[in-house]
This record gives C-alpha cells, structure tokens and sequence, in this order.
C-alpha cells in the first residue's frame, strides 16, 4: 500500500518528511510507502485534487489518498465553487472535487464512487505547517539558541486567531528571539526543527495531555487504522 499526502508546497512537504522521517521507516519496513506531494499553493491544490485523488483511487484498489491544504487564507475563493469558511466546507470541497473525476473523467456510477471515497481523507493544516514548529515549543526553543521558556499563544495550537496565524508568530519568534535575529526560512527552518521531533506523541499532546493538534493528530490516525502502523504510541 502507498499513502499519498497532497499538500501545498515545499515547506509542507519538507516539514513533514522531516517529522515522519522514522514512522515512514516503520512503515516501509511492512511494504508501506509515504509520499508527499506539493501542488505549488493553494489554488493549484484545489484545482488539481479531484483529478489526482481520483486517478489513484481508481486505478489501484489498495492506495490511500490523504488532502492536506492550508485553512487559511480563504477569501480569495469566495466566489468560486472552492469557497470555503471552516474545515467542514474545505472538506466537503476536497469530496465534491474527487467525487466530480471519478464521475466525469473515470466514468464512475454514483454506487462505485462511495467506496472510493472510503480510501481518501479530506483534512487540512489549520491555518499552516508553522503549527507543528509552535507544538514542538522545546525543540523551536532550542533551534531559536534562546533561554526564554516560549509559549503565550492559544493552545491548543491549532486553533490561533486567523489574523495572528502560527506562521506570523514563528517569523516574530524568529526577528526577536533568535540568537541571529534574523528571518525565518520556512522552506529549511521548519524541517530543521521538526526532525529534532524524536517521538511525535511529544506534539500531539502537551505535558498536561491536551490534545494540540487534534485534525491533525485525527488524520495520523486514520492512516494508522489503515495501515497497522500508528505514528506515535
């Protein structure tokens, strides 16, 4: 079986080989295989997704197929048939995308889309990848060569105010905290510090054992079900 995570760009897929780097491992060791796949930005994921998901679902009866685009920014596409408000609606957009191809493009009756469909996951990085770096707040703590115990955003953190995403905070982290002062490198910073991650149950639940990224930690675990081999014990 191959997992296929389509995401938006380079950081994401970056950021995500890095934290992954031993469940895909273990993962491999079982016949497995990851792969993740960025379609430039968001448009082009919402553009492109139906089709790729689609092909995949329907030329092979094993492969799963996972939708991972940013929430956030959404008023670009309020008046297009992508238009979307909260994570239901970008779900329900990745489906209706997916479900479109196999209809029109695959020549798939309504009764065999469904259990197509049982093999794709329509979820999303709320808001964007910078908000794995700001749930591994120790190993961002010592990436930044800072003492300063780092921490007075929202928890959990998937749920930051849209005009003070996780990406402004780690950039604002990085101008003021850093021992260089200097600019943040999503393409490099974010997958330097994610592979300090050594188990990713670490930012799926903070010391008091609060879920902080609970879409996130849903879809690591759909995969787990479906593969038998769950990202974090």
């Amino acid at each position: 079986m191959k997992i296929w995570v389509y995401v938006e760009g380079e950081s994401d897929k970056n950021a995500l080989t890095a934290l992954w780097g031993g469940w895909s491992e273990q993962l491999r060791s079982v016949g497995h295989g990851i792969k993740i796949i960025p379609l430039a930005n968001k448009s082009q994921f919402l553009r492109k997704i139906g089709h790729r998901a689609a092909r995949i679902l329907y030329d092979n009866n094993e492969d799963i197929v996972i939708g991972l685009p940013d929430l956030y920014p959404n008023k670009e596409f309020e008046s297009t048939k992508f238009k979307h408000q909260d994570f239901t609606e970008l779900k329900h957009v990745q489906i209706n995308e997916v479900s479109n191809a196999l209809k029109t493009i695959f020549n798939v009756n309504e009764a065999g889309i469904k259990p197509l469909l049982e093999r794709f996951l329509p979820s999303v990085l709320k808001h964007d990848v910078e908000m794995l770096l700001l749930a591994a707040r120790e190993q961002l703590r010592s990436y930044l060569g800072t003492s300063v115990q780092l921490g007075s955003w929202r928890n959990p953190v998937e749920e930051q105010n849209q005009n003070q995403p996780p990406k402004h905070i780690v950039e604002e982290l990085f101008r003021t905290k850093s021992a260089q002062k200097r600019a943040y490198r999503d393409t490099k910073d974010a997958s330097a510090i994610l592979r300090k991650v050594t188990d990713i149950k670490t930012i799926i639940y903070n010391s008091g054992g609060q879920v902080q990224c609970p879409v996130f930690k849903a879809m690591l675990d759909w995969i787990g079900e479906r593969t038998g081999i769950t990202a974090y014990q």
